[in-house]
């Protein structure tokens, strides 16, 4: 019966303790009153403000913080997300947003794209930059573009490019600022750039004459100059 008893008395101290906690936990003082947000892009900024205010008067405690990550981490617009509690009743939300690398032109539109290959932006609802454009056709096209992109990149070249696109299965152009175009394919090596490249830039200081194209598609380089002169 003292056995019993002594049960019963210990499961009624836990079942008033966890009442307790409930009701600690259910006070108003755990309400979130001021969620903060790090500074993002304007389009961004307005999304997380409707979040911000679905969050706001609700109970921290009862706030699922990785399924509010997990939401946010779908946004194509953003890369990194943190979610952290700052008080008794405060949010921080620490948005990295992805960083445009290229343009995308698609037909008539133009949008923005990270290192990766992701499009997640329309080219008004960003700051202008001094980027390459892909010139896109069809959406197989931008895998191949991406490789001679990221072999440029590595040798410092990317701020070289105007734009790049497919002509044929065989052909593919690199417009450097100048209106120079490099014809060039999938295949050629990072070697084959960096030669192009000190070959096109002691061109370009020693003659008078325009670079119409230089093709780097076979074993020999060629040149041809504008204005109607041979290739050599």
């Amino acid at each position: 019966m003292k056995k019993i008893l002594k049960i019963a008395i210990i499961l009624a101290l836990t079942f008033i303790i966890i009442q307790i906690e409930k009701d600690f936990k259910n006070r108003e003082f755990f309400n979130i009153s001021k969620v903060q947000i790090s500074e993002v892009s304007e389009n961004l900024e307005s999304d997380l403000e409707k979040i911000k205010n679905e969050i706001l008067g609700k109970n921290i405690n009862d706030l699922n913080l990785d399924g509010l990550q997990t939401k946010l981490l779908k946004d194509v617009r953003v890369k990194k997300v943190s979610i952290s509690k700052q008080n008794l009743n405060e949010i921080m939300i620490d948005v990295v947003e992805k960083e445009s690398s290229y343009y995308v032109q698609h037909k008539s539109k133009i949008y923005t794209m990270d290192e990766d290959g992701t499009i997640f932006g329309r080219l008004d609802e960003y700051p202008k930059k001094s980027m390459p454009i892909l010139m896109i056709k069809e959406s197989s096209e931008k895998e191949n573009l991406l490789q001679i992109m990221q072999k440029l990149k590595q040798l410092d070249l990317k701020d070289e490019v105007s734009q790049i696109y497919v002509e044929d299965k065989n052909l593919m152009y690199v417009v450097l600022r100048d209106g120079a175009r490099i014809k060039t394919g999938v295949d050629v090596s990072k070697k084959k750039y960096e030669i192009m490249m000190n070959l096109y830039k002691n061109i370009v200081e020693t003659r008078e004459k325009e670079i119409d194209y230089i093709d780097i598609r076979f074993n020999d380089i060629v040149v041809k100059e504008k204005e109607g002169k041979g290739a050599r």
